[in-house]
């Protein structure tokens, strides 16, 4: 039977009609036996044709032995790429043929490729071994930009101001949780307050809890001022070494306070340009509930850089610092926003400053970083919240969040005007007001806000 159709292939009889006895004679019964047993011959000249590219076959073409080369073609194809398009096989003999009608085998290839668009024609699944010789090569690159295309690339975050390159800042965090009063009916919490550690504050930190208690607030957190390295304006900050003594009064406060106040870990970090790293390492030593961004013009090191010119361009340098500070990402909140009113408060006049306000106001929604209405600005040079009411009406405008403090240095100022401050806020345009928990943003109906500070303040009296 080889003999005769080996004769057949030399007349040259189509390779199409080799292909089909074979089916004919051992397919039916177990196609997969064909690559075993001895009928497989003449379809392993077929697949020896088409792989004359790949290994040794070529030159074992025109051998007399064919059975060793129809194991190892059979066996070495993966029969993977015939599973995925069973039905170019008997094609590609078809064409396959026609190209052998010139002895050489070398030109068995051109065939190979050829059978992609003649694949389409013929749906016969009886010669799945011959299309297992030709893995085209082009087909798998497609498929692997597609996917390297998709991740992007990951962003770079500089410091603003000392061209640092920092951690990327965390997008500002709202807590989707509804905030639960306390059993008084409290909502809201004091979020800036210090401790003696700052050496210009009085009272130990039980006392502030007691105060709280009183004004009808549900928690409070402390926000000493943080160390800083290079002996920057040591004495109105706690030292380097003092850092595990702040955290250990916080937890003793809380402790004494059970069940009574929320008692919360923070810290007033210095924005010093140049300052970015030490801050950023600062804020992972301990796990602080909130990371409050503190701008002083008063900083000899702050006045002997930047007090330069006339009071309007210190001023417009302070805003400007102040928008840099909240662009690192470092803070949650950026405190008392036109503390620089301060600086030779006769001559404040707000709408001389306005247009730089405006900018950097812009700049600060674009962060999502929340800003402080603090009330101790009343009791300072320039008796007036921090900020005043006008640039209170911008961030309003701008949708900037609002957090309110009362930056007490004495125990009888923690809640101090708070239900004035908030009042300001709705006048202003606000509906609502934030504190920060675990260094997430817990936003609250300023309505609610009022009515539970005065009927816990009521059940406290």
């Amino acid at each position: 039977m080889s003999k005769s159709k080996i004769k057949n292939k030399k007349a040259g009889v189509p390779a199409k009609a080799a292909v089909q006895r074979k089916p004919a004679a051992k397919a039916a019964p177990k196609p997969k036996a064909k690559v075993g047993k001895k009928p497989a011959p003449q379809a392993a000249r077929v697949v020896k044709a088409a792989k004359v590219p790949a290994e040794k076959p070529t030159s074992k073409a025109p051998a007399k032995k064919p059975a060793p080369p129809v194991k190892k073609a059979a066996v070495a194809k993966k029969p993977t790429v015939s599973a995925k398009k069973p039905a170019p096989a008997p094609v590609k003999a078809a064409k396959a043929a026609p190209a052998k009608s010139a002895p050489p085998s070398k030109k068995a290839p051109i065939p190979a490729k050829k059978a992609p668009p003649a694949a389409k024609a013929a749906p016969a699944p009886a010669a799945r071994v011959v299309i297992v010789p030709p893995p085209p090569p082009e087909p798998p690159p497609p498929p692997k930009p597609a996917p390297k295309a998709a991740p992007p690339s990951p962003k770079t975050v500089l410091s603003m101001t000392a061209g640092e390159a920092i951690a990327p800042p965390k997008p500002p965090v709202v807590s989707t949780e509804k905030p639960q009063a306390a059993k008084s009916g409290a909502l809201y919490y004091d979020s800036h307050m210090h401790t003696p550690l700052c050496k210009h504050a009085w009272g130990e930190p039980e006392e502030y809890c007691a105060q709280a208690v009183k004004a009808g607030l549900k928690g409070i957190i402390f926000t000493c001022h943080c160390p800083m390295p290079d002996g920057f304006w040591p004495s109105v900050r706690m030292a380097e070494s003092e850092f595990d003594l702040y955290i250990s009064l916080v937890q003793r406060a809380r402790d004494a306070y059970s069940g009574k106040l929320d008692v919360c870990l923070g810290i007033e970090s210095e924005y010093f340009p140049g300052y970015e790293k030490y801050i950023e390492g600062l804020h992972q030593r301990a796990d602080f509930d909130y990371c409050l961004g503190g701008l002083h013009w008063q900083a000899k090191e702050y006045l002997n850089k930047y007090e330069q010119g006339t009071i309007e361009g210190f001023r417009r340098t302070y805003f400007e610092h102040l928008a840099a500070s909240a662009e690192t990402g470092l803070y949650d909140c950026i405190a008392h926003p036109d503390l620089v009113k301060n600086y030779h408060p006769d001559s404040w006049c707000f709408a001389i400053i306005k247009n730089t306000v405006a900018t950097v106001l812009d700049r600060i929604a674009k962060t999502g970083v929340a800003m402080e209405l603090n009330t101790s600005g009343l009791n300072k040079s320039y008796s007036e919240m921090n900020p005043g009411n006008e640039m209170l009406r911008m961030m309003a405008e701008r949708k900037i969040p609002v957090v309110i403090g009362s930056d007490a240095h004495k125990a009888h100022r923690v809640g101090e005007h708070f239900v004035t401050a908030l009042n300001n806020l709705a006048e202003a345009g606000y509906e609502e007001v934030s504190h920060f928990k675990k260094r997430q943003r817990i936003d609250l109906k300023i309505s609610d806000v009022i009515s539970s500070i005065k009927k816990a303040a009521d059940a406290n009296a």
